[in-house]
């Protein structure tokens, strides 16, 4: 299957270590060059329709879309599902066995995220009018924990997804690309209602929001346990940055 490991050329470094941190699990990893949200301009992302004019987001959640919105347009156009990473995930070593019992089960499905940051919420569906929403430890995990949940052999299974915060390891169908193709771009700064969280509403900062306004109307499922973690270290990350801009309107910035 094909699969692709979103990279910034600027940091070759992080696939290396991925590469490295991950090569037992059966898999021949593509690098895939993101897209650097630092040197788009408002006229391509207009014209890319990443951004819906007026719109608040840091050059670094645009990137992040502009990478995502590229791979969608492939899987789509190729009519292939992929998988797609981010380069900062550790992968369970068992992911192709799992992945190999657990698609049969879905039939008709869009998106199944394989992985989310461990720092927030996950919101799942039960069964009709059954929901488990949880939180993990540790919040932020380290090769110590790296290590134990690569190696552990836990059962996995599918669950319908309501809520997830940094899905940094999916599996898109065709289908499913065109649906978060069409839910997903533009981005708008859209309130999310997050149940998780005390019916808190956020506003969308980027993907993470979409995809949770959205979710609903998709055959979007998750794995729980996950067979991927990401570090998910604000100081480190090449999208959380401080640079937010409205788009669409040049000149304009805040």
């Amino acid at each position: 299957m094909k699969n692709f490991v979103i990279n910034l050329d600027r940091h070759p470094e992080k696939f290396e270590n991925f590469v490295k941190r991950n090569a037992d699990c059966g898999i021949a990893f593509e690098r895939f060059p993101a897209t650097n949200g630092l040197d788009l301009t408002d006229q391509e992302v207009m014209a890319m329709r990443l951004v819906a004019p007026g719109s608040q987001f840091t050059r670094g959640a645009v990137g992040g879309a502009a990478s995502l919105w590229r791979i969608l347009n492939w899987i789509a156009a190729q009519n292939e599902p992929a998988l797609v990473f981010e380069d900062d995930c550790t992968i369970r070593h068992d992911i192709i066995a799992r992945l190999e019992n657990l698609l049969p089960t879905l039939g008709n499905w869009d998106l199944l995220v394989l992985g989310y940051n461990t720092d927030s919420v996950l919101d799942l569906e039960l069964a009709q009018g059954m929901k488990s929403m949880m939180v993990f430890r540790p919040a932020h995990p380290d090769d110590r924990s790296d290590a134990a949940f690569q190696s552990a052999n836990s059962q996995v299974a599918a669950l319908r997804l309501n809520t997830c915060f940094g899905p940094a390891g999916n599996l898109i169908s065709p289908a499913g690309a065109t649906r978060l193709l069409e839910l997903c771009y533009p981005m708008d700064n859209r309130p999310v209602q997050i149940e998780a969280l005390g019916n808190r509403m956020l506003p969308t900062t980027g993907l993470d929001g979409m995809g949770n306004s959205v979710y609903r109307f998709m055959q979007a499922y998750a794995c729980f346990a996950p067979l991927v973690v990401p570090r998910n270290n604000n100081a480190t990350s090449t999208t959380y940055t401080h640079d937010a801009r409205v788009w669409g309107q040049q000149g304009v910035t805040r």
